[in-house]
């Protein structure tokens, strides 16, 4: 699997937003016929996408407010946010 390169610069796809869900008390991703429970990390990465932030400045921002090396979480972004670019969640 090829993962999103890190000077890509994602933005949430036409019609698509992240919302807190109040019956599920948890953040989703909604859309046309879309709907995204996500885990705390998952919330954590798509709160940083706004349109204007590459995944580099994404993962510098999650190292600092999460006190860990950049290094460390480089690939589990990457994986994520490749993930949801093929599921059409995200854009690039």
């Amino acid at each position: 699997m090829t993962l999103v390169e890190t000077d890509v610069i994602p933005r949430f796809a036409s019609g698509v937003r992240l919302k807190h869900d109040q019956v599920r008390s948890r953040h989703v991703v909604l859309g046309p016929e879309l709907l995204v429970d996500l885990n705390q990390t998952g919330h954590a990465i798509l709160k940083e996408v706004d349109g204007s932030r590459s995944i580099a400045k994404i993962i510098e921002r999650l190292a600092t407010e999460f006190e860990v090396d950049a290094e460390l979480i480089t690939t589990d972004v990457r994986e994520f946010c490749t993930g949801m670019l093929r599921r059409q969640v995200l854009s690039q």
